[in-house]
Formats: structure tokens, C-alpha cells, sequence
């Protein structure tokens, strides 16, 4: 580079400075003055009010609404002080101004309730107060309707021998997530319920222990519990054939895996016939009466 280009360079970088310099000066002396007008438009809305000597008087209604929503410049709550009001109250007096958003559904234009205001699109299309209210009402209805159908697939109970369910929860408790590798809370365990299928495993075999059913009898499981305890079953039936033979052969002679497919058919079965029931009961269109309402708000999944 040349001693001249440089020089021309360097003046070109000093000149630019200058003029930013002297931009950075304009600027502060129009925020001053935008400052000093700001504070003169106030005391004249505090003129106004102590003249009026009246809150909701429509002259200061009216010179609260067109500062509020046409000079964005001039803050809210000292506006709202300077015509004794809080903001609250002055956004309430001056009400909403339109905003040019159409409501997704209806049509209806929606209104700006503050300068903060967002359109109402979470979670969808913008949708005006009346709209949005029915949408809510609907997904209340739909979950509702979802929670007395949960309650009736829940109610289903899967009939099988005593023996079968006993030599399913056997099966799963001879093989304990420790011995497995998986700690509780792990990432495993979060994702594939181990643990949360071996204890499932323990409550059944409880169960089947208390009511002293012979291995013959019939007894009902839970749709859920029945579920996880074949899921379960089936996925550590394979990993060791001799010791799953060992296992199930002192409570029935039939091969596990044959075991576990009926049960995995009952299961499915008995789960289908209970949603089939659980819709017939309570279609799409159906509407909760108030205890059905409570009842559902109130229950927990099984």
C-alpha cells in the first residue's frame, strides 16, 4: 500500500468519526427534547384532569385513548398517574382499540386490550374471546369423554388360569433388573418400565398368593396389569430357555413362549372389547353429566 492510500484511508476514517460524533449529538438533543415534550404533554393531561375534576369526564377519556393508543412514545403509567389513575383502571376507561386480526373461526375482528397484547395463538389460529371459550369448552368435553372411557378399559379384567398368571410372574421375578443391569431412574429404566414391570410382576403374584385361587381357577387381572405382566414376560423369556423351562415347569407343563402368546391374545382381546364398549358408551358427541363431570376431574389412572 501506497503512503498516499493510506493517508487517504486514514482522512476517510477521521471524517466518518466526525460525523458519527456529530450524529451521536443530534441524537441526544432530540431525546432531550422528545423528553422535555413528553413531560409538557403529561402536565397538560394533569391540567386537564384538575379542570375537569372528574375521572371518567369523556373529554379526558378521550385524550387518555388517542395518547394511549397513537402515541406509543408516551408511557403507560405515568400517563395514567398524571389523570389519577392506575393503569389498570385507565385501560379499563379508554377500552380495547382493533387490531386488525381476524378471528380463525368466526370472522370477527379481535381487539388490542393493552399495547402488550398478542393475538391469542398459542397453541393454534387466533381465535376472538367468544370462539376461544368454546374451543376450551371443547377440549374439556373431548377430555372428559376420554377419562370415563379410560375408566371402563380399566375396569376390563383379563380371564385366565391362576397357573398361567402365576407362571408369568414368576417368569418376570426370577430376573430382577439388577440382575439385568438397570438401576431404577436410569435411562433404561425411564424408557423400557423395567423395574416398573418387575414390581407390576410382584403385586400380581401377591395378589394371586391372597386369594388362595387353585391353579385351575379363573381369575380376572386388571387390562393394564395384565399388559405390562405379559410385555414384560415375553421379553425376558428368551434369555436364558433353560432356566425359563426351569422356571414355569413346576407350575405347568405347557412351554412358556405357548403360555405367553394366549395370554398376549387374551390381553388384546379383552383390551379391544372393553374400547369397543367404552366408545359405544360415550360417542364423540356425548355430553358428561355434572357428577360425570366431577368424577372425572377427580380420578386418577389406574
Amino acid at each position: 500500500m501506497s503512503e498516499e492510500s493510506l493517508h487517504e484511508i486514514l482522512g476517510d476514517i477521521e471524517q466518518s468519526v466526525r460525523d458519527f460524533t456529530g450524529a451521536e449529538a443530534v441524537l441526544a438533543e432530540a431525546e432531550q427534547r422528545r423528553d422535555r415534550t413528553r413531560q409538557a404533554v403529561l402536565e397538560q393531561v394533569g391540567r386537564l384532569y384538575a379542570e375537569l375534576d372528574a375521572i371518567h369526564a369523556p373529554e379526558l377519556i378521550g385524550v387518555l385513548r388517542h395518547l394511549y393508543w397513537q402515541q406509543p412514545g408516551i408511557h403507560g403509567r405515568p400517563l395514567a398517574e398524571a389523570a389519577g389513575l392506575h393503569l389498570h383502571d385507565m385501560l379499563a376507561a379508554i377500552g380495547p382499540a382493533p387490531s386488525g386480526i381476524l378471528c380463525a373461526h368466526c370472522g370477527t375482528e379481535l381487539l388490542r386490550t393493552s399495547r402488550s397484547w398478542k393475538p391469542p395463538a398459542r397453541y393454534g389460529p387466533p381465535l376472538c374471546p367468544h370462539c376461544l371459550s368454546l374451543e376450551r369448552d371443547t377440549r374439556s368435553r373431548r377430555w372428559q369423554v376420554e377419562r370415563l372411557r379410560s375408566r371402563i378399559v380399566a375396569e376390563a379384567r383379563v380371564q385366565a388360569r391362576a397357573m398361567d398368571w402365576r407362571a408369568a410372574a414368576e417368569l418376570v421375578l426370577a430376573f430382577p433388573p439388577l440382575s439385568q443391569k438397570v438401576s431404577r431412574g436410569s435411562s433404561t429404566d425411564q424408557q423400557e418400565g423395567v423395574w416398573r414391570g418387575w414390581e407390576n410382576a410382584r403385586v400380581v403374584r401377591n395378589r394371586l398368593i391372597a386369594s388362595a385361587a387353585t391353579s385351575d381357577d379363573s381369575v380376572g387381572v386388571a387390562v393394564d396389569e395384565a399388559q405390562l405382566l405379559v410385555e414384560t414376560a415375553l421379553r425376558v423369556a428368551d434369555w436364558d430357555t433353560a432356566r425359563t423351562r426351569d422356571i414355569v415347569a413346576p407350575i405347568t407343563r405347557e412351554p412358556a413362549l405357548a403360555l405367553l402368546t394366549r395370554l398376549n391374545r387374551e390381553v388384546r382381546a379383552t383390551a379391544q372389547a372393553a374400547r369397543e364398549r367404552a366408545e359405544a358408551a360415550y360417542p364423540e358427541d356425548y355430553e358428561p353429566t355434572e357428577g360425570e363431570e366431577n368424577e372425572a376431574w377427580h380420578s386418577t389412572d389406574r
